[in-house]
């Protein structure tokens, strides 16, 4: 997977560091840490983006962003079971 430097990210989006660590702290990111630098995958930046909209233009705190990240992903993991089912009862019609 594609990768991109923490600082370099922080810098096109004009965002403390810390923001990316407290993310870090509650698990709503993945950062890998290569040869003193920390990276985070491309395909986390819409969730990224996401989340400081949430932070900085709605003021959610970060146990609030946990907890709004994690009903988003139930939310997608039900209508991924709900899209399965229907396929499922077509095969049966």
């Amino acid at each position: 997977m594609k990768t991109i430097s923490v600082n370099k990210f922080c810098v096109n989006y004009n965002i403390p560091l810390d923001f990316i660590d407290t993310l870090c702290k509650y698990e709503l990111v993945e950062v890998i840490e290569r040869d003193t630098s920390k990276y985070i995958y491309l395909d986390d930046i819409s969730r990224l983006e996401r989340l400081m909209r949430m932070h900085y233009d709605l003021n959610v705190n970060f146990e609030g962003l946990d907890i709004i990240n994690n009903l988003l992903e139930q939310v997608d993991s039900l209508q991924n079971e709900i899209s399965e089912l229907k396929k499922r009862l077509e095969f049966y019609e």
